[in-house]
């Protein structure tokens, strides 16, 4: 549980954060062989808007989560197999607009603090025995920032509406 609020509390340090004006690499190579939940054809099903799934779903649903990675300026925890997923239809990344002006567009600072929060779900890989796999997802099967992703998972049993975590059983990265 403390390791949980831990990568939560990560993530909302990103998410208030804001723009940054340091250029981060998003090209790096994966480290390990991708998890199980890796898949190669995109789960079947009509995805869960995540304003709405944070708002409806109990720890122990299912759900289909399709968007992006983006809505913090990190949304990769480092040495954890944790990201955070934006929701197209919600967050729009800053090189998507015309007031432009962030070198991580993936960060959705140009929207608003509570807009980015009510748009994002943290996704986790957790390994036999229920724990978050110890290693990175960055590069691993071609995700990266701004990546397009479908995620089908289960509503994970410490989350609530503010902290929404889903624990990944398939992930299909389209781009």
């Amino acid at each position: 549980m403390k390791k949980l609020m831990t990568l939560m509390m990560v993530a909302g340090v990103g998410l208030l954060a804001g723009c940054s004006q340091n250029v981060e690499q998003s090209n790096v190579a994966p480290a390990v062989t991708p998890p199980a939940a890796f898949v190669a054809a995109e789960p079947t099903g009509t995805p869960t808007p995540i304003p709405e799934a944070r708002k409806t779903l109990k720890p122990g649903d299912e759900v289909l989560l399709k968007g992006r990675v983006m809505g913090v300026s990190a949304p990769f925890v480092e040495g954890r197999a944790v990201f955070v997923l934006g929701d197209t239809g919600t967050l729009t990344p800053c090189n998507e607009r015309e007031d432009d002006h962030c070198s991580k567009p993936w960060d959705t600072c140009c929207d608003p603090a509570d807009i980015r929060a009510a748009g994002t779900a943290t996704i986790q890989v957790l390994g036999d025995g229920g724990k978050v796999l110890a290693h990175g997802l960055k590069g691993v099967g071609g995700l990266k920032e701004l990546s397009t992703v479908a995620v089908s998972g289960v509503v994970a049993p410490m989350a609530t509406p503010e902290a929404f975590v889903i624990n990944a059983t398939a992930i299909y990265v389209a781009n």
